[in-house]
């Protein structure tokens, strides 16, 4: 591991990137749904045990919701947001404080749905937009049933029970499918029958899992800690109403060309009819938009796409108050792209330095590799305000 900057502050970092051997970061709600390039639980904890001012947590590219579960069981304020409308769901899902009682009604809650989605199937067909759409990622009994059971759970009054049941349902749509990987959205070549009725019982199985780990969350989160503030919103734009300042503004920016998030939901989207156009035209640093420009192009864009939501989000800073990146390098056929740089110009944009930051190497398995380059790099960045 390569350090750099304040040597406390470095040391800081060097315990964030390493977590415990065994740790599969699944504790409490973080292994309820994949997320690609999700942080470690155990990274987010330590930054802001480590290295936060007294106030908020913010993340602004909050994905799955892992910095906003840690920064609840610190018994921090937080305030999260993503211009993906799966993130949101999948967020506000995994940091409910819900009572005893109410997160025990997930089980039966999933078996009625259950029930009422056979109903559903016997009297309807599986709509025939959809089956020309998202046919050929499903097996035709998993498609019936994904279906049949969405629709039973748009027929559930209780709102809050009814968006955490999608949740659930959200976590199986990939395993369901055809597709390789929540991270891989290529048919994949391996694929097992999924058979009828086995959606339904996979539904049940992860309301009863998310049952036992949200009553785990409730547990470890102090009291009169107050659920997260949650938005759908790019993190270039206005930053959404917050009750006081941010200690520490913590969150793993999309790598330059290196994912398409909104292909990887793009079997969410159809299946729960999303309207994912704002995060289609909008997301920064998609591997769809690197294909199209050369890479100095990309670099350029993506350094002034992490200038504008960092100028947003440093006016909520407390004194003191810093911002940590957890970011790898990212990749285009031409090269690597090595992202410090640019984070230090996009920074320097919102009146930021950096203070310290650490960095891992990782492999290149893209088409840089054959162009020379063996390696990028993982890295956590700290900055401060200027002066």
């Amino acid at each position: 591991m390569r350090a750099a900057g304040d040597p406390e502050l470095a040391r800081a970092l060097e315990v964030a990137a390493r977590p415990a051997p065994g740790d599969d970061g699944r504790a409490l709600t973080h292994g309820f749904h994949a997320w690609s390039a999700r942080m470690h639980p155990h990274t987010a904890a330590a930054l802001i045990r480590d290295v936060a001012a007294p106030g908020g947590v913010a993340d602004p590219f909050m994905g799955g919701g892992t910095v906003l579960v840690e920064a609840l069981c610190a018994g921090r304020p937080a305030l999260g947001a993503d211009i993906n409308p799966v993130a949101l769901e999948v967020a506000w899902a995994r940091t409910r404080l819900w009572s005893l009682g109410r997160s025990g009604r997930l089980v039966g809650v999933a078996e009625s749905v259950a029930e009422r989605a056979r109903e559903i199937l016997a009297s309807e067909p599986v709509p025939r937009g959809l089956r020309e759409l998202e046919g050929g990622w499903y097996d035709p009994p998993a498609l019936a049933d994904l279906w049949s059971l969405d629709e039973a759970i748009a027929e559930l009054q209780d709102t809050g029970l009814r968006r955490m049941m999608r949740a659930c349902l959200s976590s199986l749509v990939v395993k369901a499918s055809r597709q390789r990987s929540d991270s891989v959205a290529e048919l994949d070549a391996d694929h097992g029958w999924v058979p009828a009725g086995r959606v339904p019982e996979w539904l049940v199985r992860r309301a009863d899992e998310h049952a036992r780990s949200l009553v785990a969350l409730r547990e470890a989160v102090p009291a009169g800690t107050d659920e997260p503030r949650l938005a759908l919103r790019d993190a270039r734009a206005e930053v959404p109403a917050f009750a006081g300042t941010v200690g520490l503004v913590l969150t793993s920016p999309p790598y330059p060309g290196v994912y398409d998030y909104v292909q990887h939901q793009a079997r969410r989207y159809a299946l729960f009819r999303l309207d994912a156009r704002e995060a289609a035209d909008q997301e920064i640093g998609a591997r769809r938009q690197s294909v199209r420009a050369g890479w100095m192009s990309v670099a350029w864009r993506f350094e002034q796409d992490l200038g504008a939501a960092l100028t947003a989000w440093r006016p909520w800073l407390a004194p003191g108050g810093r911002v940590a990146l957890v970011i790898g390098d990212g990749e285009h056929p031409e090269r690597v792209i090595r992202v410090l740089p640019l984070i230090e110009r996009a920074a320097a944009a919102a009146e930021l330095v950096v203070m310290a930051s650490v960095s891992q190497q990782r492999p290149v398995f893209g088409p840089a590799r054959a162009q020379g380059d063996e390696h990028r790099e993982e890295h956590i960045v700290l900055l401060e305000a200027a002066g």
